[in-house]
């Protein structure tokens, strides 16, 4: 038995891989500058409009992208050099950041820019996501997939716990556009570190078009049973949880009468617990047979912790609601890709994760675009209680279809012959 030590830091053991430590290098860097970038824009869409239905278009228009390209995004993968997908995308991101900064500075920003700048990063990020969840799996090798995954994660969130603190400290003593900037030059640094990893000659592409290779990924997912539910509870979390965070400019201006500093805290808060689950409760629960059962027992305490903040004016219960919240949410996506990977042969993998994504982030737009109107109507906190109630109502439903129709997950692959519901 190894000891919790061990375990705790069995994760890390990644970074022996010289070319996931320059990876990963990049994505510290760039993803700091990209929470930073996301609180200003949802702070200055909120100072623009007051309007959370503005708060959904513009996350509407970001997501989009994930249902409309997804599946192409992910053909796109398993057929050319994931490098140089990561590498034009970033270059795009960049770019738009950098736009964004000079409409800001120039004093000359209106909605409709934001609007059409959040769709086209949008695009972008469709497909540098699939490239990037495969590009890390290829790197990190055989039998480290979700290891890799939550190592990138746990960075991920962990600029998710600051980059929205200095994007709060900013704004507050200076202009946001500062930020804007900040995001393009990250981006400078991520592209550096892409780009000094060796290339990899990309796998001989299938003769079949894209449209068949796409149908066949859809026919493997359909013989996969246990890949399916997973896919459902991630959809839960992403369409009833992840929606909510469009949420927080408004209830902090709105519920908790407060400003940028607010938001930062709140965001933060999510951040840190998002940090702590896949640090400290990840590494445990990755062991446990049942990943199914943990899944979706992570969207069930989630869904309690949205309910209770719904309740709340107060700032720092709200903050402690969303730390907690997110002890969960986090280890529900990380475990949910991992799986899809370790599910699924190397050679339709991007295939099977664009359609994962495309499931999973292809929805939210429509939830986000239904949220900031309902929010409107109903108001913020009734909104993220109702919200609450479905990823609870709907996860322990899906607990229990194994049981009812008797679900069989025998798995071909040796990795996760122990991931099974008895």
């Amino acid at each position: 038995m190894p000891s919790k030590l061990a375990v705790l830091t069995d994760n890390f053991s990644t970074l022996k891989v010289k070319n996931i430590r320059i990876y990963m290098t990049g994505q510290l860097v760039n993803l700091l500058g990209d929470w930073m970038q996301q609180t200003a824009q949802a702070w200055i869409v909120w100072e623009l409009t007051h309007k959370a239905t503005a708060l959904g278009i513009v996350a509407f228009l970001s997501q989009i992208p994930f249902f409309i390209f997804g599946p192409w995004a992910g053909v796109f993968a398993d057929r050319f050099d994931k490098k140089n997908i990561l590498l034009i995308t970033q270059v795009l991101t960049m770019a738009f950041a950098f736009i964004m900064a000079l409409l800001i500075q120039k004093n000359v920003l209106l909605l409709w820019h934001i609007y059409v700048l959040a769709f086209l990063l949008g695009t972008a990020t469709a497909f540098n996501v699939t490239a990037e969840q495969t590009f890390i799996g290829e790197l990190a090798g055989p039998g480290n997939i979700k290891k890799a995954i939550a190592l990138n994660n746990s960075l991920n969130q962990l600029t998710r716990l600051a980059g929205p603190a200095i994007a709060g400290w900013v704004m507050a003593s200076t202009t946001a556009a500062v930020l804007f900037w900040a995001n393009g030059v990250s981006v400078i640094v991520s592209i550096i570190c892409i780009a000094i990893i060796p290339s990899r000659r990309p796998d001989k592409a299938e003769p079949e078009g894209g449209l068949k290779q796409f149908q066949e990924g859809l026919n493997f997912l359909k013989r996969q049973k246990l890949l399916r539910l997973i896919i459902l509870f991630a959809a839960i979390q992403t369409f009833f949880g992840m929606s909510l965070v469009q949420l927080l400019p408004a209830f902090s201006s709105i519920v908790l009468k407060g400003s940028a500093d607010t938001l930062g805290n709140l965001i933060g808060a999510a951040g840190a617990g998002s940090l702590v689950g896949i640090l400290v409760i990840l590494p445990f629960i990755q062991r446990v047979k049942r990943s199914c059962v943990v899944i979706g027992g992570g969207v069930i305490w989630a869904g309690a912790w949205y309910i209770l903040i719904s309740f709340t004016h107060n700032q720092p219960l709200a903050i402690l609601c969303q730390f907690m919240a997110s002890l969960g949410a986090a280890n529900v996506l990380t475990l949910s890709v991992g799986l899809a990977q370790e599910l699924t042969p190397k050679n339709m993998r991007a295939r099977i994760v664009s359609t994962f994504m495309m499931t999973i982030l292809g929805l939210q737009p429509f939830a986000s675009f239904l949220v900031g109107k309902s929010a409107d109507l109903i108001g913020i906190s009734k909104m993220m209680r109702i919200n609450g109630v479905f990823m609870i109502v709907l996860s322990t439903l899906l607990l229990a279809v194994p049981r009812i129709y008797k679900l069989k997950t025998s798995i071909s692959i040796p990795a996760v012959r122990n991931q099974v519901i008895s």
